[in-house]
């Protein structure tokens, strides 16, 4: 039994107006969220590399295309669907590789539009190298004037480290000690950290090292002159009415100074700060400070003085004339 004759009349013209229907429903429902395409960044994984290779440089992100429905699309979650990684079991030497990139996505509201088919990785062989314990001094941090870091002589205990690294860059790897000395006018053991310089673009994480500290023997020598100089007290004020300085004691009576020759060699002695005595009637003990010049150090910065003082003596009247009697 055939369908009804009415269903068949002008069909033409009723197919066209589905089509059309379905268009407009079609542009209704994409209206506000019409189809579209999104590019998301995934740094591939590696999977597959044989424990003694390592992947030189880290893997760039690779661009991943998805389709679907703007609102799907533009979901910030789609990225965590994403997934890219790249089988590298099959190579077994050092070399530059192109290698197949495996890329997929779990999102089912999205659809795989594309992706790089290919990526290039650099593959490295581990090495392990005892590199010596380079001492480094920058200019802000060398001993004061007057005193000199011999960097032939300074060491370090232990005078090397164990350093674990690619093979191609070995060569270029320094293991160094930074030392700041402006302090110190001896030599001095300290101890440091170890730091290695790696060359730029290589992963920090690439490259380990054991001890990660050392015992650092500075050398500090002097080039400053030593002299012996007396010291010298400076009084100031006026002890009490009626008394008066004999004398002053000073201790220790010299003292080392050590300093630039220009300095030092020309001086006679070195003067106390100024004592002020004013009001004093009695022996008195005083802790005073040296004047030393700039860029001198002396063997005592201070020094013990006692102050003498003793009493005028009191005038004495002159007798007087006994009256001649009269007769």
């Amino acid at each position: 039994m055939g369908a009804p004759r009415f269903l068949l009349r002008n069909w033409r013209l009723k197919l066209l107006a589905l089509a059309v229907a379905c268009g407009m429903w079609i542009g209704v429902v994409y209206a506000s969220n019409p189809p579209a395409i999104g590019t998301y960044y995934v740094i591939p994984q590696v999977v597959g590399l044989s424990s003694n290779l390592l992947v030189l440089y880290p893997l760039k992100s690779v661009p991943i295309k998805v389709g679907g429905v703007y609102s799907n699309v533009h979901n910030p979650q789609v990225k965590e669907h994403l997934s890219a990684s790249v089988d590298l079991s099959s190579i077994k030497g050092p070399g530059v590789y192109q290698v197949h990139l495996g890329s997929a996505i779990a999102d089912p509201n999205v659809f795989f539009w594309s992706a790089p088919a290919q990526v290039t990785v650099t593959i490295d062989r581990w090495e392990t190298a005892l590199l010596p314990v380079r001492v480094v001094v920058p200019s802000r941090n060398l001993p004061q004037a007057g005193y000199q870091f011999n960097s032939q002589a300074t060491t370090s205990t232990p005078a090397d480290v164990k350093v674990r690294a690619p093979a191609s860059i070995m060569a270029r790897v320094q293991a160094e000690v930074s030392l700041d000395l402006s302090s110190w006018h001896a030599s001095v053991p300290l101890t440091e950290n170890v730091v290695v310089v790696i060359p730029k673009g290589v992963p920090s994480s690439d490259v380990t090292w054991s001890p990660g500290v050392v015992t650092v023997h500075a050398v500090i020598t002097s080039e400053a002159n030593q002299v012996t100089l007396p010291v010298d007290y400076i009084l100031s004020g006026q002890v009490a009415s009626g008394y008066q300085v004999t004398s002053a004691q000073v201790t220790p009576l010299t003292v080392t100074a050590t300093g630039p020759p220009g300095t030092v060699d020309g001086l006679g002695a070195l003067n106390t700060q100024p004592i002020n005595i004013s009001g004093i009637n009695k022996d008195t003990t005083y802790q005073v400070n040296l004047n030393v010049p700039t860029g001198v150090t002396t063997s005592v910065s201070t020094v013990t003085v006692v102050v003498i003082v003793a009493q005028l003596p009191s005038a004495i009247a002159s007798p007087s004339p006994t009256p001649i009697p009269t007769p």
